[in-house]
């Protein structure tokens, strides 16, 4: 039986979060910046926003500890627990979202940032455990640097 299914998360998250970093610096937008992914689209004055760059940006966002950048998504999942594992849940982290769907099943919805603060969670339940393994799905490169992370 699968407890924790991820339902949807945003498409291209992590290159929205790159984007948002690098709009932090750059004259440019971070809607222009997510749009120039070739050398003959680069902006003026900016490397071309390709996977490499993403990946950069999201590890140095890591290494600062600069976690607004990575609200600019939504991830869903359909959750089967009890409401103390709910509570519990909505106890580490104000920014869940949850509704109810019967006695034992959930709809939780959060941010990027709130999965990489609960990393850091001395803690952690096994539904948290549970929602982080998602990550290799919806944010594989952030997912990757967290390992990491973790290993040294």
């Amino acid at each position: 039986m699968v407890r924790v299914q991820l339902v949807s998360y945003e498409p291209d998250l992590e290159r929205v979060c790159a984007a948002a970093m690098r709009s932090c610096y750059s004259p440019h937008p971070g809607y222009q910046l997510f749009a120039y992914t070739s050398p003959d689209k680069a902006l003026e004055g900016e490397k071309v926003f390709d996977h490499e760059r993403i990946i950069g940006l999201l590890k140095r966002s890591l290494e600062l500890g600069h976690y607004d950048i990575l609200e600019h998504n939504s991830i869903t999942w359909l959750v089967e627990a009890g409401e103390k594992d709910i509570l519990s849940l909505l106890n580490s982290s104000k920014f869940f979202e949850t509704s109810r769907i019967d006695e034992d099943r959930w709809i939780v919805t959060t941010n990027l940032r709130v999965l990489v603060e609960l990393t850091r969670s001395k803690h952690p339940t096994w539904l948290t455990k549970e929602l982080l393994a998602t990550l290799d799905t919806a944010a594989p490169n952030i997912a990757s640097a967290l390992a990491q992370t973790v290993k040294s």
